[in-house]
């Protein structure tokens, strides 16, 4: 590897707009943004003419799945999947096989992806069973404490380790990441369509319904304003409107997927098992609504909840049984680049969404901007470059999308992680391993 390059003749995305010049890398860092005259000589240099250049790219939510999971994804395809789709960063959830709820569980994902990943890693993880051991997991790098409202129980929320863990998180400003559906209205409902033998898609619906979710959502608002005393709050995949509203109107941060904004309850109704998410798609009125949040600057993260499962799970007959999740690695920034390249998205917006604002709020240093002294984490893109989404050719293990067939404008053409080339045209050209764990 070069210890010096210099990206050249790139449309550079700064603060103030784009500016056409160079950037120098020096030993992972940016050490210089100008003219390609004023730029220091280097080793090696990347001509990235026609090219944008943007700050390296976060999913916030990924499932890289590995351990006992490792046949739907694990870190290596997972990690390749991110850089083919743009991410320089990804922050994995700990709803794995084992879950990530202790210092040694922690340890053991990290050894395991040390050796495997091409792109930064970092991890969500559960509230351990003994709080003493928070504060060692955030020392090795724990990103949020994620709760899961879809399973946890009513005792659950009035636990003392829940609550330790809630005032842990405020004093060392660790986010808390929640999934807001109600575990238990879910269970009640579920059970009496399971006890009529009913396991269609209606019936699944009925149990995951938006009322679940603002539910859920009331639950964890709930909970945090009484023992969460940070705005730290983080909710994934808000599926309506009307649980938008209720999380801004307590000034809590916000998370959409791409499958919210762009897909509806109509795709789910076609494709059946490989469209089913948690939650699941929904209406028209819903997508729009979100959209909408999303353009006027309402929306604090875009991630995609990359949920890869193997394709024979999701085509039972049983949707009780049906994993819900799909890939999103490889199609989110594409489908957002279609929305610019259409003019109804900014660049500066893109990137605020998918990089400033995970960076902050995930407490990633140096990560999130195209800035002297920052990491060159850089994804470079090609706002005119047309093509289709075809999933059979996805780096994931999982080879199906709802997106499948989609036509795009836009596309991740070459990622720069710490300072090395890791996806040049579509080809993932960095050694296996050359990723780094993120650390605090």
């Amino acid at each position: 590897m070069s210890k010096t390059i210099n990206i050249l003749n790139a449309k550079i995305l700064l603060n103030h707009g784009l500016f056409e010049g160079g950037i120098h890398i020096s030993f992972g860092k940016i050490k210089k943004i100008g003219k390609k005259t004023n730029l220091p000589k280097a080793e090696e240099t990347i001509d990235c003419k026609g090219l944008i250049a943007l700050p390296g790219l976060i999913d916030s939510h990924v499932h890289l799945r590995d351990l006992n999971l490792s046949y739907k994804e694990d870190f290596y395809t997972g990690t390749c999947a991110a850089s083919a789709g743009g991410f320089t960063t990804v922050l994995d959830m700990p709803n794995t096989v084992p879950p990530t709820d202790s210092i040694e569980r922690l340890k053991e994902k990290i050894e395991l992806a040390k050796n495997k990943i091409v792109v930064n890693v970092g991890f969500h993880v559960l509230p351990p069973k003994n709080p003493n051991e928070i504060d060692k997991m955030v020392k090795l790098g724990a990103k949020s404490f994620k709760l899961y409202f879809n399973f946890l129980k009513n005792e659950d929320l009035k636990s003392n380790i829940l609550k330790e863990t809630l005032k842990k998180c405020v004093s060392l400003n660790i986010p808390l990441t929640i999934h807001g559906e109600d575990g238990e209205k879910i269970n009640k409902i579920k059970n009496l369509f399971l006890n009529k033998g009913k396991k269609d898609l209606q019936s699944f619906l009925k149990a995951h319904s938006k009322e679940i979710e603002f539910f859920g959502v009331k639950k964890a608002l709930n909970l945090i304003k009484k023992e969460f005393k940070s705005n730290k709050a983080y909710f994934c995949h808000i599926s309506t409107l009307k649980s938008f509203n209720e999380i801004k109107r307590n000034c809590f941060l916000i998370e959409v997927t791409p499958h919210h904004l762009f897909l509806t309850e109509e795709k789910l109704l076609k494709l059946g098992g490989t469209a089913l998410t948690l939650p699941p798609l929904r209406s028209k009125f819903e997508a729009s609504a979100l959209w909408r949040k999303t353009v006027k600057g309402f929306v604090d993260v875009i991630a995609s909840d990359h949920a890869p499962h193997a394709f024979e799970e999701k085509i039972k007959e049983n949707y009780w049984e049906i994993p819900p999740g799909i890939p999103g690695l490889e199609t989110t920034l594409p489908l957002l680049l279609t929305k610019v390249a259409q003019g109804d998205f900014s660049l500066q917006k893109l990137a605020k969404l998918l990089a400033y604002n995970p960076s902050k709020i995930f407490n990633l240093k140096f990560k999130g901007e195209l800035k002297e002294g920052f990491d060159a984490d850089i994804t470079l893109i090609d706002l005119k470059k047309r093509f289709k989404i075809e999933s059979e050719k996805f780096f994931s293990k999982a080879k199906y999308s709802p997106f499948n067939g989609f036509k795009c404008v836009g596309k991740p053409i070459k990622v720069i992680v710490s300072g090395k080339l890791v996806m040049d045209e579509g080809e993932i050209v960095a050694e296996k391993g050359s990723g780094s764990i993120l650390t605090n």
